[in-house]
């Protein structure tokens, strides 16, 4: 039987990355525009909002504290799927593109290879 593998501590991975807060009925990022950063959701919250363009806006997802978003499109080089707003506000590790590049340079071959993997099929899936 395999054992679950808990995640590290975010402060574990701190080291370098800029925390940002946003107030209460702030947009961190908007559908359409140019993933630049992903983000860490340390406290707070970071509900994801689609369909305004097409007037049809709705509530995908709404995400709880050590959970990481915006990271598609950064990876990808691609356009935000999504609008994530804060109702409440929030604090987030801001990870610049640049510096995930950064981290992902520096990592072990192997996982190198498994993120790479990782981020082509979540491209492939949300395509289809």
């Amino acid at each position: 039987m395999m054992s679950k593998v808990e995640p590290l501590p975010i402060s574990a991975v701190w080291q370098g990355f800029e925390r940002k807060s946003f107030p209460a009925g702030a947009t961190i990022f908007a559908e359409g525009e140019t993933g630049t950063a992903a983000f860490i959701l340390l406290r707070g919250d970071v509900t994801f909002r689609a369909g305004r363009e097409a007037g049809r806006e709705r509530a995908l997802t709404e995400l709880k504290p050590g959970q990481m978003f915006g990271v598609h499109a950064v990876m990808a080089g691609a356009r935000r799927g999504a609008t994530a707003i804060t109702t409440h506000g929030c604090e987030v590790m801001n990870v610049s593109g640049d510096k995930l590049r950064q981290k992902l340079e520096d990592a072990d071959p192997f996982v190198r290879y498994w993120v790479d993997y990782l981020s082509k099929r979540i491209i492939d899936l949300s395509t289809q």
